[in-house]
């Protein structure tokens, strides 16, 4: 469920973006409709980071879970048979890890289609 959350903000992001660049070639758009629109986007990129910390946390607690299972075998949970497909998917989502370097696009285009604001860079950051 966080990863895809985490894909949902991801598309907010693109589709934030294009709504910016269109009131930009608008005519007639106020300076302070483009200017909320970019908050907007900022609150998104904020939110990025803040899902990754999520997934990281839910990763470890599921893969100790998992651990503690194995050393006790009469332990026995239906949903632990989901958990490394869970924990693998968790990785690949997160921009860290090997698997995800591997989806993620040239980190220098993805950085250039942020907007430049200090949060915009940080956000490209953990990304990256």
């Amino acid at each position: 469920r966080l990863v895809r959350e985490r894909e949902v903000y991801i598309l907010e992001l693109d589709q934030q973006r294009e709504r910016i660049e269109t009131l930009r070639n608008k005519e007639g758009v106020e300076g302070a409709d483009i200017r909320k629109q970019n908050e907007v986007l900022e609150e998104t990129l904020q939110m990025i980071p803040y899902m990754e910390r999520r997934i990281r946390e839910a990763m470890q607690d599921l893969e100790n879970l998992v651990i503690a299972s194995k050393k006790d075998d009469t332990l026995v949970v239906p949903e632990l048979c989901d958990a490394d497909e869970a924990i693998a998917s968790a990785k690949q989502a997160l921009p860290d890890t090997k698997e995800a370097k591997q989806a993620l696009p040239d980190t220098k285009e993805a950085k250039q289609a942020l907007p430049d604001t200090k949060e915009a860079k940080h956000a490209a950051g953990s990304l990256a």
